[in-house]
């Protein structure tokens, strides 16, 4: 892979040296594909999940293992799924191979024709499928579950924001898919997604299709000595230099999530390569002034209740009881405004809840 310029990435995979530590979640994902378990991944979005499943396929052998990625974040019903899947797929069994080959894998399909192009730049093949009508979808996904369980090497598929499924206006989603999947011998699954009670409830429910089928994985935020030690070592490989005492604040006031601490220091290298000298706080200030048009966009999607709790979480930054006196003292709250506003906060993914109080999630940072 090539050296990215700035190697603190937000987006991709561009190998070990910059994905930091989640060593055991990456043995426990390939633990689960070399025995032939499928496995849950939950976390909050952007904790770093596509990250990990990508990660997770590096330390596979390619000649064992052939992975597919597939995201389900924009699809919106049964066809969109279908075409994704198939696009994702064939594009993986078709790297590398003749066009003979091709040909071999587009016979699988006969309810659509997948269309084929070359990348004039790096001449990999590309293919695009049209899928207007639900027997189409139904027809093509299940030509592609055949298409994957006669691959020579066992196949790996991991399904990103897979509660996705659970919006689609086709009934029974579930039940379709689990129908097919049950019955394969030489494909695995990874289900990834970030809104973890409904995934909770789609594999914990025992009236639900894939009740008890997978492995379940949480993501919490990456320990602040390992990501003190990442910041560290890349800013030192590139001759520039970082304090403890910043790289303190930065895990502090970005509650060591993964996207942020991310975006924060790669916005910092990128300022002190050119000033060696920049100011950590100008970097905060430049974030801030740059997605104020979106914290003010938040506020929209709020209620005045709702609005006035978060600010209150967002100042505090994590609450064990938000109903007790104290909390709702300081920032003249009322218990029953809490107990109104809060299911909403956490629906709408503003809050997150944990097992052993609230803490609010990087979205509250223009509340604040």
């Amino acid at each position: 892979m090539k050296k990215p310029h700035n190697p603190f990435l937000i987006s991709g995979y561009q190998g070990p040296s910059f994905f930091c530590n989640r060593t055991q979640e990456t043995k426990t994902i390939v633990s689960a594909i070399e025995n032939g378990r499928n496995l849950t991944l939950m976390s909050l979005r952007r904790m770093g999940k596509t990250g990990l499943i990508r990660h997770s396929f590096h330390q596979l052998n390619p000649k064992k293992f052939n992975v597919i990625y597939v995201d389900l974040l924009h699809t919106t019903d049964i066809q969109t799924l279908a075409r994704e899947f198939a696009k994702a797929s064939i594009n993986q069994l078709s790297i590398g191979v003749m066009k003979t080959s091709l040909q071999k894998i587009t016979s699988f399909f006969s309810s659509v024709r997948p269309t084929f192009t070359i990348d004039p730049l790096t001449g990999s093949p590309s293919v695009e499928i049209d899928i207007q009508r639900i027997k189409e979808g139904e027809k093509t996904i299940e030509e592609v579950f055949s298409l994957l369980e006669k691959q020579s090497i066992h196949v790996v598929v991991a399904f990103d924001e897979f509660q996705t499924i659970t919006t689609y206006p086709e009934k029974n989603m579930e039940a379709r898919l689990r129908s097919q999947i049950q019955h394969l011998n030489n494909v695995n699954f990874i289900y990834s997604g970030s809104q973890k009670h409904i995934l909770s409830s789609m594999f914990g429910d025992a009236k639900r299709p894939f009740y008890q089928s997978t492995q379940f994985l949480g993501l919490e935020p990456i320990t602040s000595s390992d990501y003190t030690l990442f910041i560290n070592n890349h800013f030192k490989q590139e001759g520039l230099k970082i304090s403890e005492d910043e790289i303190e604040f930065i895990i502090a006031w970005t509650y060591c999530h993964t996207f942020y601490i991310q975006y924060f220091c790669n916005r910092l290298f990128d300022m002190r390569k050119d000033d060696p000298k920049s100011s950590l706080y100008l970097a905060v200030e430049k974030i801030f002034q740059e997605n104020e048009a979106v914290f003010s966009n938040y506020r929209t999607l709020l209620t005045l209740q709702q609005s006035q709790l978060l600010t209150a979480l967002a100042k505090e930054g994590f609450v064990n009881q938000p109903t007790s006196k104290d909390f709702l003292s300081k920032h003249k709250l009322t218990s029953s405004l809490v107990q109104r506003a809060l299911p909403s906060l956490i629906q709408k993914e503003f809050v997150q809840k944990k097992r052993m109080g609230i803490v609010y999630t990087m979205y509250s940072l223009g509340v604040g």
